[in-house]
């Protein structure tokens, strides 16, 4: 009886299956963070690319729209450009009125940072002042900031009053650009970097084209501004 007790329990003990616990080697544990490595690493290279393309759109689509308002703003002016009677405008020793419009050919840092100033009938009255609303004398120029980025000023003084000192009066109507050009082609089609009394004549007090290029800087790629052209016709050049 013994025995026989001796070989059930021997049986079941044989027939038992045996618990064993089996662990991750190294070269397993290694093989898995190398995997791991890897596409957390393509999913960082993806996110930091999506990432920066979506910025990189959000950046230009602001320069985008800061260049669309400014180049309305100053075709509205250009457009609205009139020729001023002798007596409300300044003159030579002549007679000639030279003051119609002057363009100047400037430069900032070896980088076009042209100015503008002519008539116009496109005065904003800020000041809501029904007096002086109409004629205007208009004024674009470019200032320097610290981070060497150019900032266009616009100053609009009533037609009524003496233009005001350069560089004042204004307010900003654009800003990080790397560079403003203004270019005037005259009834031949020929072009000027500037346009004053020693390019206009008795016949030609306005350019009959204006073209304007405002070249913005590209914080992702400093080397290639962005830029932006329109021309502007002259309704009275002729």
């Amino acid at each position: 009886m013994t025995a026989f007790k001796y070989n059930i329990k021997k049986n079941l003990k044989r027939n038992r299956p045996e618990n064993r616990q089996h662990g991750f080697t190294l070269i397993e544990i290694m093989l898995a963070m190398a995997i791991l490595a890897v596409v957390m690493s393509l999913l960082y290279t993806a996110y930091t690319r999506t990432y920066r393309n979506i910025t990189t759109t959000e950046s230009q689509a602001q320069i985008y729209e800061m260049a669309r308002i400014t180049m309305l703003r100053i075709t509205e002016d250009l457009e609205s450009t009139y020729v001023p009677e002798k007596e409300n405008s300044e003159t030579d020793e002549t007679g000639k009125n030279t003051e119609t419009l002057i363009g100047q050919n400037d430069s900032i840092d070896g980088r076009r940072a042209d100015r503008i100033r002519f008539y116009s009938k496109s005065h904003i009255d800020i000041a809501k002042r029904a007096a002086e609303a109409g004629n205007a004398k208009i004024a674009y120029y470019p200032l320097i900031k610290e981070d060497d980025s150019i900032t266009l000023y616009r100053s609009d003084t009533a037609g009524s009053l003496e233009w005001p000192e350069e560089n004042t009066e204004g307010w900003i109507i654009c800003e990080g650009l790397y560079a403003v050009t203004f270019t005037y082609r005259d009834k031949n089609d020929q072009s000027h970097d500037m346009w004053d009394e020693t390019v206009m004549n008795s016949e030609e007090k306005l350019p009959t084209i204006i073209d304007i290029t405002l070249e913005f800087i590209d914080k992702d790629d400093p080397d290639k501004p962005l830029t932006l052209s329109t021309s502007v016709y002259m309704p009275l050049a002729n």
